[in-house]
């Protein structure tokens, strides 16, 4: 039987600003930080529990959107504009928060080094192994004392033992003063010692050199100095990968060419491996000798190009996706098919907690609502033999026009999340919008996991997985209203966040425990 549905991702428009950075956000640690972690400190869900709730219970007055999660399963983060989940009054706009699962406390977490709230907004925001840092994006002015550009977006730590503060893409040399730059979509080691991020900066390396004349770096091709973005050609920016070590208090550029320069282009989405050593991200930048080739195959971005240059180049929907390796200090392409061929992958690619294993979206021919003449099948390599697997395929016999991304995989490498709107994944009824699956990449097995309470499918749509290193606590958003024991009703406009349990250490026997690779 051939199976379709709708390539249009409802909720998946709120992953539009998170296409230059963040989306996924670092949720796991190395194994030997989950069995450190106190056994008290599992969450005591009992079912999926909406977590982006209002003071008393509340209904919040707002959207929300999942940002990651601790790696013992506790701490879930989530960014909201909602104005009534905390006592203390939103000054700004969209917030970053933290949800203790086990005390059911939330409180606000994009906060000054004072403790006051923020006059600007927060949209990206990742959390360390244990839930003590969280590090955040801001273009607030009074998030640390002596702000170096009045409102420009800055990436920032907030130590929640100490309840300090700090600057973490401030510059050795604090020389670059355009109001236009920019960092953001910050990711973070699991001892909270390295912050990776984007930005458009000229002076966070002082060890770089960059040789064009006259042009800001976060301006378009051409642009004079100091000028405004073209807002209709976005990704001609140059918006450069950088690395911050907090121990040691240097910064380093990891989206450079073989010749050390920075990209020309745009680098997004930055993840990390749980001790730092890896790094992965996507660019349009052409690091390296000859420029990776795009699978031929795949109608990805360069094939849209023949048709409306323009639009194609201000709107790309792929990348290259590469890694970087601290020891080495080695860039590689990351994102092959499974021919073996570097293809341009979606911008919600990552890598997995020990840094070994890369989990992307390529594109395949099919694909008819909104125009889409394509759609995304998700894709994990092995980074150490090279060996690339397909994870969405769906059912024997089957085919689908579905997409699927977004890929969290737990610290033992054996179950990987994501979502997708594929209707041929597992038997029985469907709908048509997004829900999030799991795959046990042991036996290849693949279930959906946000469901009411009944077993059946949400009436909404579910993106944006974020599971615990440990395995035992997924978080994601949705617009679904029948997901909470309890609760039957019809399907919102805007998401909210929810954490489940996910009962994958009790499914048939299973030890995730166990390392697959032994």
């Amino acid at each position: 039987m051939t199976r379709t549905t709708r390539t249009t991702r409802t909720t998946r428009g709120t992953r539009d600003r998170r296409l230059l950075g963040a989306g996924s956000v670092l949720a796991a640690a190395v194994a030997l930080a989950v069995t450190a972690a106190p056994a008290q400190a599992d969450p005591a869900l009992r079912g999926t529990v909406r977590i982006s709730t209002g003071v008393n219970g509340a209904a919040p007055d707002d959207q929300s959107w999942s940002q990651g999660v601790s790696a013992d399963g506790r701490y879930a983060l989530f960014t909201s504009w909602a104005k009534n989940l905390v006592p203390q009054p939103t000054v700004g706009g969209r917030d970053a928060y933290l949800r203790d699962l086990r005390t059911g406390r939330t409180e606000r977490v994009n906060l000054s080094d004072s403790g006051e709230a923020l006059n600007g907004w927060t949209d990206q925001a990742a959390i360390n192994a244990d839930g003590r840092y969280v590090a955040f994006e801001s273009n607030a002015d009074n998030v640390v004392p002596g702000m170096q550009v009045k409102g420009r977006t800055e990436v920032y730590l907030r130590d929640r033992r100490t309840g300090r503060t700090e600057l973490v893409s401030g510059g050795l040399t604090a020389t670059d003063t355009d109001q236009f730059h920019a960092s953001y979509a910050p990711q973070i080691s699991a001892d909270g010692r390295y912050v990776v991020y984007v930005s458009s900066r000229t002076d966070l390396d002082p060890t770089v050199v960059d040789p064009a004349p006259g042009a800001g770096a976060g301006a378009g091709a051409g642009a004079a100095p100091g000028a405004a973005p073209s807002l209709a050609r976005p990704y001609t920016w140059k918006i450069n990968v950088y690395l911050t070590d907090r121990r040691t208090h240097t910064t380093r550029l990891i989206s450079r060419d073989t010749a050390g320069k920075p990209g020309e282009s745009t680098s997004f989405r930055p993840t990390i491996s749980a001790n730092g050593r890896t790094i992965g991200f996507g660019s349009l930048s052409e690091l390296l000798p000859t420029g990776p080739t795009p699978a031929p195959a795949a109608p990805t971005a360069p094939t849209a190009r023949a048709a409306a240059p323009e639009l194609a180049l201000a709107r790309p929907t792929s990348a290259v996706y590469y890694t970087w390796n601290a020891a080495s200090g080695k860039l590689t392409p990351a994102s092959y098919d499974v021919d073996g061929k570097v293809a341009d992958a979606d911008f919600d690619a990552t890598v997995s907690p020990d840094g070994r294993y890369a989990v992307y979206s390529l594109p395949e021919p099919g694909g008819s609502t909104g125009g889409h003449r394509y759609h995304t099948v998700l894709h994990v390599r092995d980074l150490r033999t090279g060996a690339v697997r397909t994870v969405s395929g769906g059912l024997p016999g089957t085919t689908s026009v579905g997409s699927s991304g977004h890929g969290s995989i737990t610290a033992d490498n054996r179950w990987l999340y994501f979502d997708s709107a594929a209707d041929n994944l597992v038997p029985g009824p469907q709908h048509p919008g997004w829900d999030v699956y799991r795959q046990d990449l042991r036996t290849g097995r693949t279930e959906r996991v946000t469901t009411a309470p009944d077993g059946s499918a949400g009436n909404g749509s579910s993106n944006a997985p974020f599971v615990s290193a440990a395995g035992n606590t997924l978080v994601f958003e949705s617009t679904s209203g029948n997901l909470v024991a309890g609760t039957d009703a019809p399907a919102a406009e805007g998401s909210q966040a929810f954490a489940r349990p996910t009962g994958s250490r009790s499914d048939d026997g299973d030890d995730q425990g166990e390392d697959q690779d032994d």
